[in-house]
């Protein structure tokens, strides 16, 4: 029975993956989508799912090298997702085409090497491993695997996070708007993965009876299903964060960038009172696709000089500046007004009701209705 669930599950969890993968790599010119390394993760996910499926089947009895190919193929999670958070979080022009997805993958195809040397073991000597049997060097050869394992994907993750770190740095100084930038849900999604290897590595090296492994299976197995499903419909529907003018905007990263231009103070000073006048007589905060550059050009600045004003003279970024001024008028218009909170929000700018309240927090450290009472 346990076994048919897992075989269900595994199923499940193949045919998202591989649907999902097509959805994503079919968009645009599949070979430069930005999208592109996270179909080949999904893919990836897709063949690990298969696996699971070859072992309650018995194929792994008949075929112990598949065993050693999909522990292989799992070292190029972290190349896969590492290359995907790279590539919409730069310009659109820096094309993440399979040649540069593979020069990223150097590290892991040097473990993929190293791990190679499963397949001259002896058939049975590899079935050992996969059932956890294993004993004496051999053991120690398995627990290698495990290793390299974490190693390899715990860099390459751990660079994602550091990624995607500066990226929501980068948006805060070019946007004033941020709820589908972030790339957040990637994020969480792959603390949940983290969480799911780390437990199957465990697993692995402690043993358990049957019932207690057929459980954990099934619950690794469901664990599996869920974020290869988050993954897919999150992939979907994220839109690229960087497109047309902005695209300009993510260039070299704007707070290093603009932290290396000059500009006296007198300059700073000046940008300044300007930016003052404008957004107070013209409330251009209320536009809620309103960006760094935007912004520049009306004041007939550059942009580099614009976020170094913000950043080094008023000592906040973009998207602090402009929430701020949002911030201050729903206040005005909460005590003032009868209109929903709601209606406040977008009026002077914010695209959600979760970021007008967190925005309210932010700035007055109390909630929008409190004003209100």
């Amino acid at each position: 029975m346990a076994d048919t669930v897992i075989i269900v599950i595994a199923a499940m969890a193949f045919a998202i993956g591989l649907f999902s993968a097509l959805q994503l790599a079919l968009r645009h010119s599949w070979a430069s989508s930005p999208t592109l390394p996270l179909a080949i993760f999904l893919i990836l996910c897709a063949l690990s799912a298969g696996g699971t499926i070859l072992g309650p089947m018995g194929t792994y009895t008949q075929m112990p090298w598949l065993i050693g190919l999909i522990w292989v193929t799992s070292l190029f999670y972290g190349p896969a997702i590492l290359a995907y958070v790279r590539a919409m979080t730069t310009t659109p022009d820096q094309v993440w085409t399979l040649k540069r997805v593979g020069m990223l993958s150097a590290p892991a195809i040097l473990a993929a090497l190293l791990a190679s040397v499963f397949f001259i073991l002896p058939a049975q000597t590899q079935l050992g491993i996969y059932n956890g049997q294993s004993q004496g060097a051999v053991a120690w050869l398995e627990l290698g695997f495990i290793a390299l394992f974490l190693i390899v994907t715990l860099g390459y993750l751990g660079e994602a996070f550091r990624a995607l770190s500066r990226h929501m740095r980068h948006v805060r100084e070019v946007f004033s708007n941020i709820e589908d930038r972030t790339l957040n849900w990637l994020r969480w999604l792959l603390i949940v993965m983290l969480l799911a290897w780390a437990w199957g590595m465990i697993k692995s090296a402690i043993g358990f009876n049957a019932d207690q492994a057929a459980g954990l299976d099934i619950a690794g197995g469901v664990m599996e299903l869920v974020w290869i499903g988050a993954v897919g419909l999150f992939g979907t529907w994220q839109r690229p964060i960087f497109t047309g003018e902005t695209a300009i905007e993510s260039e070299a990263g704007v707070a290093e960038k603009y932290a290396r231009s000059s500009l006296p103070d007198e300059r700073q000073h000046e940008i300044a009172q300007k930016l003052d006048r404008i957004m107070r007589a013209e409330t251009l905060y209320r536009d809620p696709l309103l960006s760094l550059s935007t912004l520049a050009r009306r004041l007939g600045v550059s942009a580099n000089h614009l976020s170094q004003t913000l950043n080094d003279h008023l000592g906040v970024s973009f998207f602090d500046y402009i929430n701020r001024l949002r911030v201050e008028e729903a206040l005005t218009e909460i005590r003032e007004s009868e209109a929903s909170l709601l209606t406040i929000a977008y009026g002077v700018g914010f695209n959600s009701r979760s970021t007008f309240n967190a925005a309210v927090k932010k700035h007055t450290g109390k909630a929008p209705s409190a004003f209100r009472q």
